[in-house]
């Protein structure tokens, strides 16, 4: 995916409600960059106990758009995203 289509899609996210920036930049940041993930499976989670954010082709993203890199780690070294898909186990019969 080219960086335009990404901007655009980011851009259809960011306009879909209201508060959308400030959901995904307070608090479901991460969330925001997992959406980013799903559709580009060779992009990373970046994350430096402040703000996630998602790297593809030497490009950062987040809801705003193009982000800032600034001494993000990958997410993986955090173990948040582990730490995620047990938060959300449920309960199957």
């Amino acid at each position: 995916m080219d960086k335009n289509k990404i901007l655009s899609f980011i851009g259809r996210v960011r306009d879909s409600f209201p508060e959308a920036v400030d959901v995904y930049t307070q608090g479901s940041c991460i969330k925001f960059a997992m959406i980013l993930l799903e559709l580009m499976p060779a992009g990373r989670i970046l994350y430096n106990s402040d703000h996630a954010i998602f790297e593809y082709e030497n490009n950062y993203y987040d809801i705003n758009g193009l982000a800032e890199y600034n001494k993000h780690l990958d997410i993986v070294e955090y173990g948040v995203l582990q730490t995620y898909d047990l938060m959300n186990l449920t309960y199957k019969k």
